[in-house]
């Protein structure tokens, strides 16, 4: 296992925080900003070397000090990765140590040939579980909980939540979250969202819904499937949200019954079938962003809600931006943010039961020609509420360098002039696979008093016949 020393950079430099935290908020301190994981697994034939990509961090809500973070290892342009890398930190970010995750891929000991799309949540009583895609360059696919019991030191085995060994039934984008509110019924259960793509006979995809299933006693063993959604539409992203009495909303896309033109399921590498064309929607033109609640540990599901139709797909070129949701773990009131079909502009919605959503809130300010935005992550704590993205300015050498920034808002209402964390990133040398990757989604996590933020920077590699470097960075930042 690596170990990496963070060291403070200081806030007036420019490449480290170009706005500084005092300026835009004196309640703001950051503590930590740096590299925290780099590659563990050597590369295999058709991977991208030194690639991290498509992070999640979740800090622990007991513990602020602690903090664990994710992200593909070595991916594949094609989908998946050679494996997951973890990394964790239990001194507040000062000292990062990061190894790759047993068991899953046949470059750590496992059975796959690949790994997706990594998410961390915390339980409890202290366990931090990782939920991971396998990916089969054949049909199989299958969605994996691993249990750490150490604070995020070291993982045990994966355990399947569910497999499938048919093309017609192939599993991708999975989500976890843990039910942590003493109040709720289901205090400690384990939610494990996924999009399944199922075809019939002749492979014609008839359907992506979001699909779930739980588990009581730890991840060890797990219920039988739940649709959130109908079975003949198309999907994706599940995004859930668990309030305090237990009650659970889960955001997701929703393109509708048309299943052409789309991103196929990474867990069929080979075997992707088509995907969805969004129905015409009012200016400005972009995803269904929807919503479902259950108010019975996930059995049965509300009608749908719509938040917004103005979800965009990212910057041209470059491929992104998931939108991402959270809950207020202490009031309860629930978030979801976006990036806009209006390139420059991110957005939030925010309800208190799931059912009923604000008018979307603006919350990048831009006054200059030219900027977009990539991949808008949302984390939220005692009526704080935290809207992490990256900033790219299209006029400066077409567009190849990103900032990450955060704004923040104390009421959930009013964001503030952004914080640029980090130095900048240089897409010339980041992994691709439709498009420069940076991943899908990023990360951030809040907690009493601490904000974690994680995203995949690449830069010049130090070798000059090397294609890639890209690594996964966090933020620490008191609030």
């Amino acid at each position: 296992m690596r170990r990496i020393p963070i060291v403070v950079l200081a806030v007036a430099a420019a490449s480290v925080v170009t706005v500084a935290p005092s300026l835009a908020d004196p309640s703001l301190t950051v503590l930590q900003v740096g590299q925290v994981d780099q590659q563990d697994i050597a590369p295999q034939p058709g991977s991208e070397p030194d690639t991290l990509v498509e992070p999640d961090i979740e800090v622990s809500p007991t513990n602020p000090d602690w903090a664990v973070a994710a992200a593909h290892d070595g991916r594949y342009p094609d989908g998946g990765a050679v494996d997951i890398s973890y990394a964790w930190t239990h001194d507040g970010g000062t000292t990062w140590h990061h190894a790759p995750v047993p068991g899953i891929t046949k470059s750590a000991g496992g059975e796959w040939d690949r790994a997706s799309d990594p998410v961390v949540a915390w339980g409890p009583d202290g366990s931090v579980y990782l939920s991971v895609l396998p990916v089969s360059v054949n049909c199989p696919s299958a969605v994996t909980v691993s249990r750490s019991t150490d604070g995020g030191k070291t993982f045990g085995p994966p355990v399947l939540v569910h497999y499938s060994d048919s093309c017609n039934y192939s599993d991708d984008k999975n989500w976890l979250v843990i039910d942590n509110s003493r109040r709720s019924p289901h205090y400690g259960r384990l939610y494990q969202f996924w999009t399944p793509f199922i075809s019939d006979d002749a492979g014609n995809l008839t359907g992506f819904p979001q699909a779930l299933r739980w588990s009581d006693d730890k991840g060890r063993h797990w219920s039988d499937t739940t649709y959130v959604t109908e079975t003949n539409i198309g999907t994706q992203d599940s995004q859930p949200m668990i309030q305090p009495d237990g009650t659970i909303t889960d955001a997701y896309l929703n393109y509708g019954t048309d299943l052409e033109g789309r991103e196929g399921p990474e867990g069929n590498v080979g075997h992707h079938g088509g995907d969805v064309a969004t129905q015409a929607a009012a200016a400005p033109v972009g995803d269904n962003w929807a919503a479902r609640t259950s108010h019975d540990g996930g059995k049965t599901w509300s009608s749908e809600v719509l938040i917004t139709n103005d979800a965009g797909e990212g910057p041209v070129g470059v491929r992104c931006c998931l939108p991402s949701a959270t809950v207020d773990p202490v009031t309860g009131r629930l978030f979801t943010a976006w990036d806009s079909a209006t390139p420059d502009q991110v957005k939030l919605s925010e309800s208190f039961d799931g059912r009923h959503w604000s008018r979307p809130i603006l919350v990048s300010r831009s006054g200059k020609a030219g900027l977009d935005r990539v991949n808008v992550d949302v984390a939220a704590y005692r009526g704080q509420v935290f809207v992490s993205y990256g900033t790219r300015d299209t006029t400066v050498e077409g567009g190849r360098y990103v900032q990450q920034q955060l704004s923040v808002s104390r009421d959930g209402a009013h964001f503030g002039p952004p914080i640029s964390l980090g130095p900048l990133s240089d897409l010339n040398y980041a992994a691709e696979a439709g498009g420069k990757f940076p991943g899908d989604y990023a990360g951030s996590s809040a907690t009493q008093g601490r904000l974690y933020v994680a995203w995949c920077r690449s830069s010049t590699p130090t070798d000059p016949a090397a294609t890639y470097h890209q690594t996964l960075y966090a933020a620490v930042i008191r609030t």
